[in-house]
């Protein structure tokens, strides 16, 4: 315990993360299985509700009953998807950080205790992420909806005096708002990504209300932004590959990337895109969760002399002797 509960760098992080990984697959894999399987159930009742996706190639094939038929998919996957995410993460995230918390301190544990364990916060859990996703996305999210606003209010200026001046205005000042709006919202969501990415690990440690979780990240995460950045954006870049790498046979397979008369994906090139999702984010899933922990972990080392508070609440447990140990023998 004393050798891993020491400032660690970034490249530190990451090999401790693998290192743990590697060791315990089947206890971080099993516990990350959650957020996929929901996924690929969701995606395949949808295809077979749905069918597969087909993109026309002629522009007149575009009539409105295609396009509202698309608009409701995009709608019903989206809000699914959304649910799916937050239900799944919240427990397989929570779950991954006790996990991590035993296993980096030399103790055992299973996919069974750990869900068992974060039971009774699960609902505090499900709040605070969706707190986190508000803060994150919501900038981005009303930056998008000023766009979508300033377009459907274009036939309205068209009624005007001088409608054409209208229009054009209207346009130029819309884009600009937009492009500045969307620029800074992705901007505050990786500084927002950053300095929030400890609150499910505090939370489910410490056992903080939401707002102490939320406080407990800023103060931890001051300070090693530019760290957590970087390990984010690592690891989500080889979740990424792994997921692509195994689409890439069904892509191929369906001529996705070869102009045809009918671009579209089959059915079963649909289904192993979705399986492939699944495999991607069971295996890839729980290292950014092991490396955030790890990095909880080393910021309270660093800020809190964790370390030394684990080595003197251990002096002071074996420090009583039992009167029968110290007791001369007679005989």
């Amino acid at each position: 315990m004393d050798l891993v509960l020491r400032p660690m760098s970034t490249s530190q992080v990451l090999d401790r993360t693998f290192y743990l990984y590697r060791n315990n697959f089947f206890l971080f894999a099993g516990i990350a299985l959650i957020t996929p399987a929901l996924k690929l159930i969701a995606l395949l009742i949808q295809l077979k509700i749905f069918g597969p996706v087909v993109v026309p190639q002629q522009p007149d094939a575009f009539t409105p009953q295609f396009v509202q038929a698309m608009v409701v998919r995009v709608v019903i996957s989206f809000a699914i998807g959304a649910v799916i995410y937050l239900i799944g993460t919240a427990l397989a995230s929570s779950a991954t950080a006790y996990a991590v918390s035993m296993v980096h301190l030399g103790k055992t544990t299973t996919i069974a205790e750990s869900y068992n364990r974060i039971k009774p916060i699960f609902l505090r859990i499900l709040w605070l992420l969706c707190v986190v996703v508000m803060f994150t996305f919501g900038p981005l999210i009303l930056s998008y909806g000023l766009i979508l606003g300033l377009a459907f209010a274009m036939p309205m200026l068209a009624r005007g005096a001088d409608p054409q001046l209208a229009v054009l205005l209207a346009a130029l000042g819309g884009l600009v708002l937009g492009l500045a709006g969307i620029v800074g919202s992705l901007v505050w969501m990786l500084y927002a990504l950053c300095r929030y990415a400890l609150t499910v690990t505090a939370c489910t440690l410490e056992k903080l209300p939401a707002r102490a979780s939320l406080i407990r990240s800023r103060f931890l995460t001051y300070g090693a932004k530019w760290g957590i950045l970087g390990i984010v954006i690592l690891t989500w870049l080889m979740s990424f590959i792994l997921t692509y790498a195994l689409q890439l046979p069904a892509l191929l397979a369906s001529n996705s990337f070869i102009a045809s008369a009918r671009t579209h994906l089959t059915v079963a090139s649909t289904a192993w895109i979705y399986i492939a999702d699944f495999l991607g984010g069971a295996l890839a899933g729980p290292i950014t969760t092991i490396a955030l922990v790890l990095v909880y972990y080393d910021q309270r080392v660093r800020k809190e002399a964790f370390d030394l508070q684990l080595m003197m609440e251990a002096v002071g447990q074996q420090a009583p002797v039992p009167p029968a140990a110290t007791a001369p023998s007679i005989g």
